[in-house]
């Protein structure tokens, strides 16, 4: 077998349908599995009937996308790994690219190939003010989210780390690594960690700019999901912080503090303003200022949050 994908899901069932169809179609050609590791403890993931050849669901007894990953992996028939969020998008030719890098490449590595938003996705959000939020500062592009990072365009490139939504790396290499860290109950810097610990078994991450993915978030486009998330990012940096992972720590004074305390029970009052913003690119940068704001009230209001 020459590739074994992974992809925990939880409580998405037509996005993680869309992404699987299209996982099962790039591995059609080839000798591959798909393993769906199933977080929800409410809702079943059910197969197209033509899936079943290639396709296995396993329902993760624990909680959170760091046991999901493991459990995928250590139920994987494959040498080489494939970790997917379950919205992604993956072809026939990323599929190739993925094991002609790693036939070709050093054997301690691991592999991220790029993404940007489906062309319908991308082209929708220009019409809406959190749309051209989300693109004005990066959020629908790998690129953008390394701004002010290494980028190359021209050639796959080493990286400090990585992230899961999409990751290739030989088993024994992860395993090796100890896998993911299972003390993160929510997604977020259990990415981080990894990293780490990629970094003392001696893997180099790397990123391919070149074969490109597509990352689905096309019901991730409201604001109060998109900062719920973010809240939840604050709660799984402060369990990284109490890790060990001191450079994640956030520094917040006295008066920035007791600022945010203030507005934490405001913040229905923030949501009622932004509506009130006319969908006029002139006023994006108001738009983009409260929403900045709200950004802020919420990462701290995780991170206090008592773990």
């Amino acid at each position: 077998m020459q590739i074994s994908i992974i992809i925990s899901t939880i409580d998405r069932k037509e996005i993680l349908y869309e992404s699987l169809g299209k996982a099962y179609q790039a591995i059609a050609g080839i000798d591959g599995e798909i393993i769906v590791i199933n977080d929800s403890k409410t809702t079943e993931v059910l197969l197209m009937p033509e899936w079943t050849n290639k396709v296995k669901v396993l329902n993760n007894s624990k909680h959170g996308v760091a046991s999901a990953r493991n459990l995928g992996a250590s139920k994987a028939s494959a040498a080489l790994l494939l970790f997917m969020d379950d919205d992604m998008w993956i072809s026939a030719d990323n599929i190739k690219t993925i094991i002609s890098l790693h036939q070709r490449c050093a054997d301690k590595i691991c592999i991220n190939l790029n993404w940007v938003y489906p062309p319908v996705l991308a082209k929708q959000i220009k019409g809406t003010q959190f749309g051209r939020y989300l693109s004005y500062f990066g959020f629908d592009s790998l690129k953008g989210w390394r701004k002010g990072l290494l980028w190359r365009d021209e050639d796959i490139f080493p990286v400090e780390g990585i992230t899961s939504q999409n990751l290739s790396i030989m088993k024994s290499n992860f395993l090796q690594a100890g896998g993911y860290n299972e003390k993160f109950p929510l997604a977020g810097y259990e990415d981080y960690d990894f990293s780490r610990r990629l970094k003392v078994a001696g893997i180099q991450p790397y990123i391919c700019p070149l074969s490109m993915m597509y990352h689905n978030e096309v019901d991730r486009m409201e604001v109060k999901l998109w900062l719920d998330r973010k809240k939840r990012g604050g709660e799984t940096r402060r369990t990284a912080v109490k890790m060990g992972h001191t450079d994640l720590k956030l520094n917040y004074g006295f008066l920035k503090s007791s600022v945010y305390i203030m507005l934490i029970p405001l913040l229905p009052k923030f949501y009622y303003s932004l509506s009130l913003i006319p969908n006029v690119k002139a006023l994006d940068p108001v738009y983009f200022k409260v929403l900045n704001t709200m950004l802020g009230i919420v990462v701290f209001e995780g991170y206090q949050k008592k773990i």
